[in-house]
Protein backbone atom coordinates (compact mmCIF):
# COMPACT_ATOMS: atom_id res chain seq x y z
CA UNK A 1 0.00 0.00 0.00
CA UNK A 2 1.33 3.43 -0.96
CA UNK A 3 1.56 6.05 1.78
CA UNK A 4 0.81 9.65 0.95
CA UNK A 5 2.29 12.24 3.28
CA UNK A 6 2.24 16.01 3.30
CA UNK A 7 5.85 17.15 2.93
CA UNK A 8 7.32 18.98 5.91
CA UNK A 9 9.14 21.32 3.57
CA UNK A 10 9.90 21.70 -0.12
CA UNK A 11 13.30 21.32 -1.71
CA UNK A 12 13.78 25.05 -2.36
CA UNK A 13 12.68 26.05 1.14
CA UNK A 14 14.93 23.41 2.66
CA UNK A 15 17.96 24.77 0.80
CA UNK A 16 17.08 28.35 1.74
CA UNK A 17 16.73 27.42 5.41
CA UNK A 18 20.07 25.61 5.36
CA UNK A 19 21.82 28.47 3.54
CA UNK A 20 20.50 31.10 5.94
CA UNK A 21 21.39 29.01 8.98
CA UNK A 22 24.91 28.36 7.64
CA UNK A 23 25.56 32.04 6.95
CA UNK A 24 24.19 32.96 10.36
CA UNK A 25 26.61 30.52 11.98
CA UNK A 26 29.46 32.10 10.02
CA UNK A 27 28.35 35.50 11.26
CA UNK A 28 28.58 34.31 14.84
CA UNK A 29 32.10 33.01 14.18
CA UNK A 30 33.43 35.99 12.25
CA UNK A 31 31.85 38.96 14.01
CA UNK A 32 30.88 41.85 11.72
CA UNK A 33 33.10 40.77 8.83
CA UNK A 34 30.25 39.34 6.73
CA UNK A 35 27.93 42.24 7.52
CA UNK A 36 30.60 44.73 6.44
CA UNK A 37 31.16 42.82 3.22
CA UNK A 38 27.63 41.81 2.25
CA UNK A 39 25.06 44.13 3.87
CA UNK A 40 23.03 46.46 1.69
CA UNK A 41 24.55 49.92 2.12
CA UNK A 42 22.82 52.10 -0.50
CA UNK A 43 25.74 54.47 -1.12
CA UNK A 44 28.29 51.65 -1.50
CA UNK A 45 25.90 49.56 -3.58
CA UNK A 46 24.68 52.10 -6.11
CA UNK A 47 27.36 54.80 -6.09
CA UNK A 48 30.44 52.63 -5.65
CA UNK A 49 28.97 49.84 -7.80
CA UNK A 50 29.05 47.05 -5.18
CA UNK A 51 25.99 45.42 -6.69
CA UNK A 52 26.58 42.01 -5.10
CA UNK A 53 25.11 43.53 -1.93
CA UNK A 54 21.62 43.45 -3.51
CA UNK A 55 21.89 39.66 -3.30
CA UNK A 56 24.06 38.91 -0.27
CA UNK A 57 22.17 41.15 2.17
CA UNK A 58 19.19 38.79 2.24
CA UNK A 59 21.28 35.98 3.77
CA UNK A 60 22.53 38.12 6.66
CA UNK A 61 20.69 38.59 9.95
CA UNK A 62 21.30 40.34 13.24
CA UNK A 63 23.81 38.28 15.27
CA UNK A 64 22.52 39.78 18.52
CA UNK A 65 18.82 39.27 17.86
CA UNK A 66 18.03 35.62 17.17
CA UNK A 67 14.35 36.50 16.67
CA UNK A 68 15.32 38.25 13.43
CA UNK A 69 16.35 35.09 11.60
CA UNK A 70 13.88 32.82 13.42
CA UNK A 71 10.90 34.99 12.45
CA UNK A 72 11.98 35.31 8.80
CA UNK A 73 12.62 31.60 8.41
CA UNK A 74 9.36 30.71 10.17
CA UNK A 75 7.35 32.90 7.79
CA UNK A 76 9.25 31.44 4.80
CA UNK A 77 8.51 27.89 5.92
CA UNK A 78 4.91 28.48 7.00
CA UNK A 79 3.72 30.25 3.85
CA UNK A 80 6.33 29.27 1.29
CA UNK A 81 5.52 25.57 1.26
CA UNK A 82 2.09 26.12 -0.28
CA UNK A 83 3.58 28.36 -3.00
CA UNK A 84 6.40 25.94 -3.78
CA UNK A 85 3.82 23.14 -4.11
CA UNK A 86 1.94 25.25 -6.68
CA UNK A 87 4.93 26.44 -8.71
CA UNK A 88 7.60 23.84 -8.13
CA UNK A 89 11.02 24.38 -6.57
CA UNK A 90 12.74 26.08 -9.51
CA UNK A 91 10.13 28.77 -10.07
CA UNK A 92 9.69 29.33 -6.33
CA UNK A 93 13.36 29.96 -5.65
CA UNK A 94 13.58 32.26 -8.68
CA UNK A 95 10.60 34.21 -7.34
CA UNK A 96 12.25 34.41 -3.91
CA UNK A 97 15.42 35.95 -5.36
CA UNK A 98 13.46 38.30 -7.62
CA UNK A 99 11.64 39.63 -4.55
CA UNK A 100 14.85 39.86 -2.53
CA UNK A 101 16.92 41.64 -5.18
CA UNK A 102 13.95 43.67 -6.43
CA UNK A 103 13.11 44.94 -2.95
CA UNK A 104 16.73 46.01 -2.45
CA UNK A 105 16.40 48.39 -5.40
CA UNK A 106 13.87 50.42 -3.42
CA UNK A 107 16.77 51.52 -1.22
CA UNK A 108 17.68 53.84 -4.09
CA UNK A 109 15.22 56.27 -2.50
CA UNK A 110 17.43 56.44 0.59
CA UNK A 111 20.23 58.01 -1.48
CA UNK A 112 18.38 61.29 -1.02
CA UNK A 113 18.86 60.98 2.76
CA UNK A 114 22.42 61.90 3.83
CA UNK A 115 22.18 59.57 6.84
CA UNK A 116 20.13 56.62 5.54
CA UNK A 117 22.35 56.20 2.49
CA UNK A 118 25.09 54.85 4.77
CA UNK A 119 22.91 52.66 7.01
CA UNK A 120 23.38 48.92 6.30
CA UNK A 121 20.29 46.76 5.92
CA UNK A 122 20.32 43.00 6.39
CA UNK A 123 17.77 40.23 6.42
CA UNK A 124 15.51 38.14 4.21
CA UNK A 125 12.45 40.26 5.01
CA UNK A 126 12.06 41.68 1.50
CA UNK A 127 12.04 38.21 -0.08
CA UNK A 128 9.97 36.66 2.72
CA UNK A 129 7.25 39.30 2.60
CA UNK A 130 7.14 38.70 -1.15
CA UNK A 131 6.35 35.05 -0.39
CA UNK A 132 3.69 36.18 2.09
CA UNK A 133 2.19 38.39 -0.63
CA UNK A 134 2.05 35.43 -3.02
CA UNK A 135 0.30 33.36 -0.37
CA UNK A 136 -2.28 36.12 0.15
CA UNK A 137 -2.76 36.26 -3.63
CA UNK A 138 -3.52 32.54 -3.95
CA UNK A 139 -5.30 32.09 -0.62
CA UNK A 140 -6.98 35.48 0.05
CA UNK A 141 -9.55 34.04 2.48
CA UNK A 142 -6.99 32.36 4.74
CA UNK A 143 -6.66 33.62 8.28
CA UNK A 144 -3.52 33.97 10.36
CA UNK A 145 -2.90 34.78 14.01
CA UNK A 146 -1.52 38.30 14.10
CA UNK A 147 1.10 38.44 16.87
CA UNK A 148 0.14 34.76 17.40
CA UNK A 149 -3.06 35.95 19.11
CA UNK A 150 -5.43 37.94 16.86
CA UNK A 151 -7.11 36.03 13.97
CA UNK A 152 -7.00 38.15 10.81
CA UNK A 153 -7.47 37.69 7.09
CA UNK A 154 -4.08 37.23 5.37
CA UNK A 155 -4.97 39.73 2.64
CA UNK A 156 -5.69 42.41 5.24
CA UNK A 157 -2.38 41.65 6.94
CA UNK A 158 -0.41 42.20 3.73
CA UNK A 159 -2.32 45.39 2.83
CA UNK A 160 -1.80 46.71 6.35
CA UNK A 161 1.89 45.87 6.19
CA UNK A 162 2.16 47.73 2.86
CA UNK A 163 0.48 50.83 4.30
CA UNK A 164 2.69 50.83 7.40
CA UNK A 165 5.81 50.35 5.27
CA UNK A 166 4.82 53.14 2.88
CA UNK A 167 4.23 55.71 5.59
CA UNK A 168 7.26 54.45 7.50
CA UNK A 169 9.44 55.03 4.45
CA UNK A 170 7.95 58.23 3.01
CA UNK A 171 6.07 59.77 5.92
CA UNK A 172 7.36 62.41 8.28
CA UNK A 173 10.52 61.16 9.91
CA UNK A 174 10.52 58.14 7.60
CA UNK A 175 13.01 57.00 5.03
CA UNK A 176 14.42 54.00 6.86
CA UNK A 177 15.75 51.36 4.50
CA UNK A 178 13.95 48.50 6.25
CA UNK A 179 10.56 50.04 5.43
CA UNK A 180 11.67 50.55 1.85
CA UNK A 181 12.75 46.92 1.42
CA UNK A 182 9.56 45.62 3.03
CA UNK A 183 7.44 47.77 0.74
CA UNK A 184 9.60 46.71 -2.19
CA UNK A 185 9.04 43.03 -1.45
CA UNK A 186 5.27 43.50 -1.60
CA UNK A 187 5.35 45.64 -4.75
CA UNK A 188 7.77 43.38 -6.64
CA UNK A 189 5.82 40.25 -5.70
CA UNK A 190 2.52 41.80 -6.80
CA UNK A 191 3.96 42.94 -10.13
CA UNK A 192 5.40 39.47 -10.73
CA UNK A 193 2.09 37.78 -9.92
CA UNK A 194 0.25 40.05 -12.37
CA UNK A 195 2.79 40.05 -15.20
CA UNK A 196 4.00 36.42 -15.24
CA UNK A 197 0.69 34.92 -16.53
CA UNK A 198 0.76 37.38 -19.47
CA UNK A 199 4.25 36.32 -20.56
CA UNK A 200 3.41 32.67 -19.92
CA UNK A 201 0.40 32.87 -22.26
CA UNK A 202 2.39 34.64 -24.98
CA UNK A 203 5.05 31.94 -24.76
CA UNK A 204 2.79 28.89 -24.97
CA UNK A 205 -0.38 30.14 -26.71
CA UNK A 206 -0.12 30.79 -30.43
Amino acid sequence: MTRYEIPVTGKAIKYLLIANAAVFLLQLLTGRALINLGSLIPYHTFIWGQFWRTFTYMFLHSPVNFFHIIFNMFILWQFGLAIENIWGSRRFILFYFICGVGSSLFSLFSLFDPVARFIPVIGASGAVIGVLTAYAYFYPQSKVLLFFVIPMNIKIVVIGYAIISFFGAFGAGGGTISHLTHLGGIVVAYIYLKIYPIFYKKRFVR
